[in-house]
């Protein structure tokens, strides 16, 4: 029979050296996690993600993804907007360099900037981080760049689907008359004669087998907007100058909760914008197709 003449003194030690061991290491990993920066953790929610507010001072703005660093745009939910300390706020007590929580559905259209549509509620956790206007303020200047008098507005035909939120630029438009002052202080009106939008080949916005709201987000906000609609079997039917094409149908137009212009999309449809702003009107043309 073997004699074990190990000392009680020896089992001791054993336990303490490994007990040191185990809060050495809870140590080190307690003070590696705590010097990791905050931004780059996504807080919890339904979908939640930190960003930064940026304002400019005639009032354009733009957020940038702390985590993901990406500029994005995003409506303001009214009524659910809170402090640090959980008072409600509005839009106008938020400052450039505003650090923010911002929860929603997640779907972010894959735009530039990209364009998060479904924002549901915002919470400021800091006030004007100077650091982050220095280090993201560019995105200011490189997407509100003043325009040139002589640029036409540009048109979005926007929508959401069970994939994503989706944004269509449409390229150029048809026929325009706009006025502006030039470098020298002159008046100049610049009129084209384009084809009809049925004479042309306009781009195709989505099919659809079922009516879907649309959105038309332009750069410059229209003072009216008038749509208008036909079938898309009558495109390509009237390339002759001398043929008498049809009036197209009016399409009711609204402003949404975000303030946005919206329609219902019908499949099959081909769409005329005419917009007015103080220095003309610009048409625009699209389709949407139907699917089989």
């Amino acid at each position: 029979m073997r004699n074990n003449n190990t000392s009680p003194i020896v089992y001791i030690g054993v336990l303490l050296v490994t007990l040191v061991i185990l809060v050495a290491a809870n140590m080190l990993r307690n003070q590696f996690s705590s010097e990791e920066p905050q931004e780059e953790t996504q807080i919890q929610g339904e979908y939640a993600l930190k960003a930064v507010y940026l304002k400019k001072e005639d009032g354009n703005s733009i957020f940038v993804n702390l985590t993901d660093e990406y500029p994005f745009t995003g409506n303001i939910p009214e009524g659910e907007i809170y402090d640090e300390d959980g008072k409600k706020i509005t839009q106008e007590d938020l400052n450039s360099g505003d650090v923010l929580n911002i929860w929603g559905n997640g779907v972010i259209a894959q735009s530039y900037p990209a364009q998060y549509n479904g924002i549901t509620k915002m919470e400021r956790t800091q006030q004007s981080n100077q650091e982050y206007i220095e280090k993201y303020g560019h995105y200011l200047e490189e997407l509100f760049v003043e325009k040139d008098p002589s640029e036409l507005p540009y048109l979005n035909v926007c929508y959401t689907d069970e994939l994503a939120d989706a944004t269509v630029m449409i390229p150029d438009p048809l026929g325009y008359t706009w006025t502006y002052t030039d470098e020298s202080g002159e008046s100049q009106t610049v009129t084209t004669d384009a084809a009809h939008v049925l004479q042309t080949e306009p781009v195709e916005v989505k099919k659809l087998s079922g009516p879907m709201t649309m959105e038309l987000q332009f750069d410059e906000a229209p003072g009216s907007v008038k749509l208008l609609v036909w079938d898309e079997a009558l495109l390509g039917q009237y390339q002759n100058g001398n043929d008498q094409i049809p009036d197209g149908t009016d399409v009711e137009v609204t402003k949404n909760e975000k303030g946005n212009l919206e329609f219902t999309a019908q499949p099959g449809s081909v769409y005329l914008v005419q917009g007015q702003w103080d220095q003309g009107t610009v048409e625009y043309g699209f389709r949407v197709g139907r699917s089989q």
